[in-house]
């Protein structure tokens, strides 16, 4: 996308359909259907949360009424918008999209942007013209100004979607890993059992000997913080503004929200503070011996940052995982910091990203897996 260009320059906003509007799709290649009546709303969050549960538990993933309530009502920076498109002739409910508010710093100010998400359409109804039209209406919330900015992490499918709206991927996700255990690997390749173990053993060995200990600084202190996120949490990301680039506003309540009360996973913090001042934390979760980094924030200083993944690395040791990934926007000024401490790439995703704040950033973009919509 370059760099200067406006929602408004993609088309026109009389072209954007209103509540009820009703449009028909032209002949699509991918599909064969012509003449299909589709209708195009804004959804009501109260009367049609059966409808939008439904479609996103059965297009999308797991869902029910309390991620619904988690994800759509009770986010501190405001409660999602989402659109319905229906089958014009029975009324029946064949797509939706959401977006989900995000306080953010930019270049030192406090704007409100959003993360688009929960996008789906029935099998049936795939051709190109409902899909145009509900993120069309996503974006057109940010054209209209009520949101600063968005992002999206789209499926390599729905880039095409954007494509066809004038939007190319502005940025890319990079996942890294730094393997942590060896055995999974080394049976692969060995398959008798005590040949693998005691292979995987050395290389074990020569994995942990590599990452020595943790230094131990006395004015540093390491911990487990298994209590709701407090006052240190907003005293460190005033501190830290954007400095690191434009990212979300990780106030308390957002962080209480989005993690501790998660409806379905579980995520744990490990800080690291001198003296009762908050120096910087890592969010992460492990699921069958993988764990993964979602986010990882603090002062700009290598040594606490540092300090805190050689910490998580000896402890997901000490549990048994396998693997530890995360996965941040290209260019994060974090990366130098991870290669140095094991970690490499291992693949990448496009991210969509579009709005006057982004046109004109003066810093980069910080987006971690925990910025995504759930």
């Amino acid at each position: 996308m370059p760099s200067d260009i406006c929602l408004s320059e993609v088309w026109h906003p009389a072209c954007i359909p209103q509540t009820g509007t009703e449009f028909t799709d032209i002949y699509d290649s991918d599909t064969g259907t012509k003449g299909m009546s589709v209708q195009l709303r804004e959804a009501d969050l109260v009367q049609d949360q059966p409808a939008l549960i439904a479609l996103a538990r059965t297009h999308l993933a797991e869902m029910d009424a309390d991620r619904f309530r988690w994800l759509y009502h009770e986010n501190p920076f405001g409660q999602a918008r989402a659109w319905l498109a229906f089958e014009g002739g029975t009324g029946t409910p064949i797509g939706m999209a959401a977006l989900f508010p995000r306080m953010s710093f930019c270049d030192g100010a406090e704007v409100l942007g959003c993360v688009l998400g929960d996008f789906c359409v029935s099998p049936d109804y795939r051709s190109l013209g409902p899909a145009l039209k509900l993120q069309r209406a996503c974006l057109s919330a940010i054209e209209s100004g009520q949101f600063a900015f968005c992002y999206d992490f789209p499926s390599r499918p729905m880039v095409a979607v954007y494509r066809h709206l004038g939007l190319e991927p502005r940025f890319t996700s990079v996942r890294m890993a730094k393997l942590l255990r060896t055995e999974e690997k080394i049976r692969q390749i060995l398959p008798m059992r005590t040949l693998s173990r005691a292979v995987a053993k050395a290389a074990d060995f020569a994995l942990r000997l590599r990452d020595g200990e943790p230094p131990a600084n006395k004015d540093e202190e390491y911990r487990l913080d298994e209590q709701p996120c407090s006052e240190k949490y907003l005293q460190l990301t005033r501190r830290v503004g954007s400095s690191l680039g434009c990212c979300t506003f990780r106030s308390p309540e957002y962080l209480n929200w989005r993690y501790r009360r998660h409806p379905s996973l579980h995520y744990e913090f490990l800080t690291v503070s001198r003296g009762d001042e908050l120096q910087a934390y890592c969010i992460f979760t492990v699921s069958q011996g993988r764990a993964h980094i979602v986010d990882l924030f603090g002062v700009a200083d290598d040594q606490p940052l540092a300090g805190l993944i050689r910490r998580l690395v000896k402890l997901l040791r000490s549990r048994g995982a396998s693997v530890v990934s995360l996965s941040a926007l290209e260019g994060d000024p974090r990366t130098p910091l991870l290669r140095s401490l094991g970690f490499s790439n291992r693949d990448s995703a496009p991210v969509i990203g579009c709005g006057a704040r982004l046109t004109n950033l003066g810093s980069p973009l910080l987006l971690m897996h925990g910025d995504r919509e759930s």
